[in-house]
């Protein structure tokens, strides 16, 4: 198959619960966002099927399957790729992955350096820095774990820095003009950058808690 593909099923499963989205032609038109720490592949499958009956799409109609290569949980991680890598054989159709981190910021234009953090678990966060979209590199760092009042300590020292935090972290962080609620649905944002570049495909990205 040539060009975008009009469906996609997009898979995030590391990052609080998780979180699923159906797009269609680029608009998102059904979404999951996870409750639990972590999302057990029975769950997903579940909230899939219920997703795609919902909205009377077949299991075969899919074009893409996107899929989150992390940061998160290394279990999280793990159930998202394998289910992932199960629709692709089962449905005999692509699979693109991406780091949620990239996604997150794919979906912010700023001519500023952006950081995104995501909540990892045990009071830990995954930050990475990108540098301005008018730069040549958009990498200024790899991830890195730290906790989260190192975190919150950063946003207020590096005002310069636009932070693009997972809803789990805005909600306990001090307001500020820097901070900005990236919300939870990361399967959206993934599911967009795999939708423009289909043939993408990222290592796992597991980052160890270094603290």
């Amino acid at each position: 198959m040539n060009g975008s593909p009009s469906i996609i099923l997009s898979i995030e499963s590391a990052i609080c619960g998780g979180s699923i989205s159906l797009l269609v032609d680029g608009h998102e038109i059904a979404n999951w966002i996870g409750l639990s720490n972590v999302s057990k592949a029975e769950d997903l499958l579940l909230n899939i099927d219920g997703m795609l009956s919902a909205n009377r799409i077949s299991r075969k109609d899919i074009d893409l399957i996107a899929v989150s290569a992390g940061p998160g949980s290394f279990t999280g991680i793990r159930i998202g790729l394998a289910t992932a890598f199960g629709l692709r054989s089962g449905l005999d159709v692509r699979m693109s992955s991406i780091s949620a981190l990239e996604a997150m910021v794919s979906s912010h234009s700023s001519l500023t350096r952006v950081s995104a953090a995501l909540p990892v678990g045990r009071n830990a966060v995954c930050v990475q820095e990108f540098r301005p979209k008018n730069e040549e590199s958009n990498f200024a760092c790899k991830p890195r774990s730290m906790t989260e009042n190192e975190l919150f300590e950063i946003t207020v020292n590096e005002t310069g820095t636009i932070f693009l935090l997972h809803e789990a972290l805005y909600e306990n962080a001090e307001p500020a003009a820097n901070i900005i609620n990236f919300g939870a649905n990361l399967a959206y944002s993934i599911g967009q950058v795999c939708r423009e570049n289909p043939g993408l495909v990222t290592e796992p990205l597991f980052v160890s808690k270094s603290f």
